[in-house]
């Protein structure tokens, strides 16, 4: 019987250790704290309490329904500009390099740095935006309202995210042969049948796996809430990730945190499961 060559298993090795050291072990290791409590520096296991208090807390489920509510405005914005945006480099532009480079400015910012900038624009008293915007809504400072400080949020989160989404849509665009296009012109068809009839269709498996991660992305998002809004006014803005990140490291909940943490993993790990199903069957389809 011939045996099988260790070779290869060695060299994957590595990447393995790798990825349990900084996914699996973390990601374990807070499913253990979820089911204990610090007590006097000591863990104390009260097995499925914190999630019976996760479910029972009011906070929490604020706390999701804003994630809800930031999670349906952030992915609808950015896949309707992105697709815009998307469009336009398609059909091509004069100068598109140039306006390449600055839709792709923000997405190589980092969330705190992008966070930074857009809480000076919505300063009271100098913010370029809040003076340029404020008036529009009767001179109220944005950020001192909660549905002004989520739709900063909001906008910082499309802004920094538009050309990631764009990109990926134009690729999809890309691989439409243009003479399905000319046959539908030759066809009578409009502008606007061509794309319901042949560009929707054609890269609408694309949309649906970007609205997977992009909901994802929006389950975790953190940085640009801390760096714009830190959860206010109140809590108007406290997300579950960064609820999450509250009772973990500011409030010292260990237990409870890493219960939150856990929660959000299934819920990753649901959209997860919807992403691979979309793969799955795009490949069927392509096959």
């Amino acid at each position: 019987m011939r045996q099988k060559p260790i070779y290869p298993y060695l060299l994957i090795t590595p990447a393995f250790l790798l990825m349990f050291l900084v996914t699996l072990y973390p990601t374990l290791y807070s499913v253990y704290l979820s089911m204990n409590r610090v007590n006097r520096g000591a863990l104390e296991f009260v097995g499925l309490r914190n999630f019976q208090v996760i479910l029972s807390s009011g906070d929490f489920w604020e706390s999701l329904r804003l994630t809800f509510i930031f999670g349906v405005f952030y992915v609808s914005l950015t896949l309707i500009f992105a697709f815009i945006l998307a469009l336009l480099f398609n059909r091509g532009l004069r100068f598109g390099g140039v306006y390449m480079t600055l839709v792709f400015i923000p997405w190589v910012l980092s969330e705190i740095v992008s966070g930074v900038i857009w809480r000076w624009m919505f300063y009271r008293d100098y913010g370029v935006l809040q003076n340029l915007i404020g008036p529009l809504f009767g001179g109220v400072t944005l950020m001192t309202k909660p549905a002004g400080a989520m739709g900063v949020v909001i906008g910082a989160s499309v802004w920094q995210n538009t050309a990631y989404v764009m990109l990926l849509i134009l690729a999809g665009l890309q691989t439409i042969p243009g003479e399905v296009y000319e046959a539908a012109s030759i066809d009578g068809s409009t502008g606007w049948q061509a794309f319901w009839k042949i560009t929707w269709p054609l890269v609408r498996p694309t949309t649906l796996v970007i609205v997977v991660l992009l909901t994802i992305a929006s389950i975790n998002a953190v940085g640009l809430f801390l760096s714009i809004t830190e959860g206010g006014p109140g809590r108007a803005t406290e997300v579950l990730s960064l609820h999450m990140y509250r009772e973990a490291l500011q409030f010292f909940h260990f237990g409870y945190g890493s219960a939150l943490a856990v929660v959000m993993f299934f819920l990753n790990a649901i959209l997860g499961f919807i992403y691979i199903r979309f793969l799955q069957r795009d490949n069927a389809l392509a096959g």
